[in-house]
């Protein structure tokens, strides 16, 4: 169950296993596509990039959803950050507020 809420926001990471792009991100992890993905509880280091900057994290795969290759499927993993630069955390809370809909909210839970 996630604690944090998350944005659908695509953006570039690089970790042990390659570059992949993000489904969504949130102060507390993300959801990355990628055409193998690790098991489940696979610490994951790397730098995600917003905005012109990067951010160190660390995670582990909370969960996944195999890709087929056949049919050129990504497949989709859930990292649970342990560790993110703090200001990775203000740098989406201000792209997402900047994003968001006039009188929404709902970024608020970023805090």
């Amino acid at each position: 169950m996630r604690s944090s809420h998350r944005h659908r926001i695509r953006v570039r990471l690089k970790t042990g296993q390659g570059s992949a792009f993000t489904v969504n991100v949130g102060p507390g992890g993300i959801c990355t596509e990628l055409m193998r993905v690790p098991p489940l509880g696979t610490p994951i280091e790397g730098h995600i990039y917003l905005d012109g900057g990067d951010a160190s994290f660390a995670g582990r795969v909370v969960w996944t959803l195999a890709g087929d290759f056949r049919l050129n499927l990504l497949g989709r993993m859930g990292v649970r950050f342990d560790r993110i630069d703090p200001l990775f955390v203000q740098g989406l809370a201000a792209r997402a507020a900047r994003s968001a809909p006039p009188g929404d909210r709902s970024t608020s839970t970023l805090t």
